[in-house]
């Protein structure tokens, strides 16, 4: 893709400017965000939970590649850059091709906007960015600045493109109950989509990421508290979502009251340090600090067989419950935007 403007990208966008009887059909229509975002509410405990496997997979992936949080945060935010710098052109990679590149053009790197953005200090951003170089991920050459074809291994989501296809297979099946939605599609043709028009969904995907992960990193000051926490969360949910499996407990009625319900919800059983290291993948010396700081800010408790669960009424209750219902209103955004665009414009797949 030479040309500053693709040609074909041009004639997949260009429909979207058309009003609906342009497609020669009455079906045609944007999706509500909000209305999906109440259908998905009301299957709360089916869809957290897909979405729960999705956002674990992904961040373990991510901490994996450095051991490094804060490091991959700034990675994602560069790689953001170059999608967004596609989609201005309107140009679009497929998966292929575009972890196929030697080499990838970034922007000048704005240490003051990256902090802002990210919330990190300047000195920590200039400390990751300087890593990165030598870790021989990013490169000058003469004024410009380069990916070098390491970020292929470091930075390509394949299991997260499957797992992704699962969790939006899903909410497909959900949303097509409702007579607005239409058909339902399988992850089968849903990943062949994210394959096809790549940094195009996945520049959504880090849309939803990188603020969803500066969120939890200003409240718990770092992301590795912030999974370590998320795993005793996932641990106690599974709990929970046996019981109501089993009739036992009351399904929640939506994602608020899932969230009530999930605090409320007492285990027979916590997880110990070595099973949160495990899940996590963050080695256990650092686990266990990170539960120390929990249990000092009245987080997490731990019963007599030092197994850990969620607080029934955890310090800042009110700013976890506003956390957690921001994020569930900016993944039914995300869902939304995918499904918009398999449905309602020209991106199609033969």
């Amino acid at each position: 893709m030479s040309n500053p403007i693709d040609l074909k990208t041009v004639k997949i966008f260009e429909p979207l400017k058309k009003k609906p009887e342009a497609f020669g059909h009455k079906e045609y229509s944007n999706l509500n965000s909000e209305m999906v975002y109440e259908v998905l509410s009301s299957r709360s405990n089916e869809i957290v939970s897909l979405w729960f496997k999705l956002q674990q997979a992904w961040c373990n992936n991510a901490y994996n590649t450095f051991k490094d949080y804060d490091s991959y945060l700034i990675l994602v935010y560069l790689v953001n850059t170059v999608f967004q710098k596609y989609s201005d052109r309107f140009q679009f990679l497929s998966y292929e091709e575009f972890y196929a590149k030697d080499e990838l053009v970034i922007d000048k790197i704005n240490l003051i906007e990256i902090s802002k953005e990210l919330n990190i200090p300047k000195e920590t951003i200039r400390r990751k960015v300087n890593f990165l170089q030598n870790q021989n991920i990013i490169f000058r050459k003469g004024k410009s600045i380069f990916f070098s074809n390491a970020i292929n291994k470091m930075q390509k989501p394949a299991n997260s493109k499957k797992m992704m296809a699962n969790f939006l297979e899903k909410t497909s099946e959900i949303l097509a109950k409702e007579s607005w939605f239409g058909k339902s599609y399988n992850k089968e043709l849903i990943e062949s989509f994210i394959d096809k028009y790549f940094t195009i969904c996945w520049q959504h995907w880090f849309r939803l990421q990188i603020p969803f992960l500066v969120r939890h990193r200003t409240f718990f000051g770092d992301l590795e508290t912030w999974n370590v926490w998320g795993s005793i969360g996932i641990s106690q949910f599974t709990d929970y979502s046996k019981q109501v499996k089993n009739r036992v407990v009351e399904e929640a009625r939506n994602y608020s009251d899932l969230y009530l319900h999930l605090l409320r919800h007492t285990p027979k059983n916590g997880i110990n340090a070595s099973s949160i290291s495990e899940i996590s993948t963050i080695p256990r010396a650092t686990v266990i600090r990170k539960l120390k700081y929990l249990l000092k800010q009245k987080l997490v408790m731990k019963n007599k067989k030092l197994e850990y669960m969620l607080l029934p009424s955890p310090k800042n209750i009110k700013s976890f419950e506003e956390n957690y219902m921001h994020n569930q209103k900016h993944k039914a955004g995300f869902v939304t935007t995918i499904f918009d665009l398999m449905k309602n414009s020209s991106f199609k797949v033969e």
